[in-house]
């Protein structure tokens, strides 16, 4: 026997009591019936609780607004017993939409055939307060609602949607003549549902405008994708052009000088004037020196056109660049100085790559002292694991302006070059792991140093 029917059984026993004449027994009778009162609110109370509980844990689990919108209207139904249900949402310029109707049947509703009070639901958006009658035939502020009362509707209730001060819609739900009318425990449980329905609402639509951004955001991505590549591919075709033209002038030069000295040599043998040891020597040196730079330029070009592997050995750095020094054309104007670490241990790295590196950097020293000077080059190990190499000269220094573009592809300010040193230069280096940096003073000299860890690793 449950609780309930244990305290009908009391109550009629003091009832009894009371009839028979027993002292206090009407007393306690009252109090019977209080407590059966009492007994069924809580009662009622806790099928409420439950019900939002299960509609709670309902909503939690949908995301994608329409089967949202759908879900609430069905739960609304539900809770209050009502026939049909409409959840409005409000538009961001002003107005309403219905975003979901239903009939209690799970039958949906056409919105624009079976209308209700738009009034009422203006009245509730503006107000952000609920709206409950018992009967929409008697109430006058729906005697302008004609589509509804020509519908036989008895009691409407409307609640607004508002999550953290966001209105966002609006619930309507109505019952026609024949069936019960909405109270106020109906009214306080569809706020209660309306309230977790609305921060609902607000999840789905945030979820669903970041889909939507992120799906702006693919597009955005790959259009830039395209045009990146549509960029690099005419940036290619730009640097073909570019190198085209600067090889086929860095080439032209030098092999004019080689002609026209072979056509001197050749003048001298057929006047018979080969006795002359100090002209041969001079003509000799031009095609040597010509033979140089045409070799510098393809050497470039190799470094800078194909990725070739790393091969790495234990590298002697101050052996590397005396041996450097020897392969460029020293004029007698310039003085080389040296301050090489004695005590440099072995760098793992790949010598011929090094050496192309140090080549680059102690001909444009040179170049940048046309009227002599010196040429100084350091080596020296560094806390942190890395071994610095400077090569500074005393020439004509570099603008400011330049300093950010030094290691450009294709970009010099000299008379002849391809302006591909300084990019295989820091190619490489970054190759090792390793960083360059310039420091520079208009008409007094430049220094480059190269930074490169010891231990090589991959």
């Amino acid at each position: 026997m449950d609780s309930l029917r244990k305290l009908q059984v009391l109550a009629a026993e003091f009832e009894r009591l009371g009839e028979q004449g027993v002292r206090s027994a009407k007393e306690m009778a009252e109090l019977v019936l209080s407590l059966q009162e009492d007994f069924r609110q809580l009662t009622r109370q806790r099928k409420e609780l439950s019900s939002l509980y299960e509609v709670a844990r309902d909503l939690t689990g949908a995301s994608e607004l329409g089967c949202l919108l759908e879900s609430i209207i069905d739960k609304a139904l539900e809770l209050v017993k009502a026939e049909r249900g409409f959840v409005v949402l409000a538009r961001p310029e002003g107005g309403y939409y219905v975003a979901a109707a239903r009939r209690f049947d799970s039958a949906a509703l056409d919105a624009q055939k079976e209308g209700f009070s738009s009034s009422l639901i203006e009245r509730v958006l503006q107000s952000r307060e609920p709206i409950l009658t018992t009967n929409v035939q008697a109430d006058e502020r729906f005697e302008l609602s004609q589509s509804i009362i020509l519908q036989d509707i008895r009691s409407v209730l409307a609640v607004p949607l508002i999550a953290r001060g966001e209105l966002l819609g609006a619930i309507y739900v109505d019952t026609r003549m024949e069936t019960r009318h909405f109270s106020e425990a109906d009214l306080r449980l569809l706020q209660m549902m309306a309230s977790q329905a609305a921060m609902a609402i607000r999840g789905a639509k945030l979820y669903e405008d970041l889909k939507e951004s992120n799906e702006q955001l693919q597009s955005t991505l790959e259009e830039l994708r395209e045009a990146q590549e549509q960029l690099i591919q005419a940036e290619r075709l730009a640097a073909v052009g570019r190198l085209a033209a600067s090889v086929a002038h860095e080439l032209r030069s030098p092999l004019m000088v080689m002609r026209n000295s072979l056509y001197y040599l050749e003048r001298l043998v057929s006047l018979g004037k080969l006795d002359n040891p100090e002209i041969l020597r001079r003509y000799f040196g031009k095609l040597d020196a010509e033979i140089e730079r045409q070799s510098k330029i393809i050497n470039d070009l190799l470094f800078f056109s194909r990725n070739r592997p790393r091969r790495l050995s234990d590298v002697d750095v101050n052996a590397l660049l005396e041996e450097t020094l020897l392969r460029v054309s020293m004029p007698e104007s310039i003085t080389v100085h040296k301050e090489l670490e004695p005590s440099l241990g072995p760098l793992r790295a790949d010598g011929d790559q090094l050496q192309q590196v140090f080549l680059n950097l102690i001909t444009n020293a040179v170049q940048a002292m046309p009227e002599g000077g010196v040429l100084t080059l350091r080596s020296r190990a560094e806390e942190g694991g890395y071994v610095v190499i400077e090569v500074s000269d005393t020439g004509v220094g570099i603008p400011e302006e330049n300093i950010d573009k030094l290691f450009e592809p294709f970009f010099t300010t000299k008379p002849s070059g391809i302006g591909l040193g300084l990019s295989v230069v820091q190619s490489i280096v970054e190759g090792h792991k390793g960083y360059v940096r310039v420091s520079s003073t208009p008409g007094e000299g430049t220094t480059f140093s190269v930074f490169l860890p010891l231990q090589l690793i991959g």
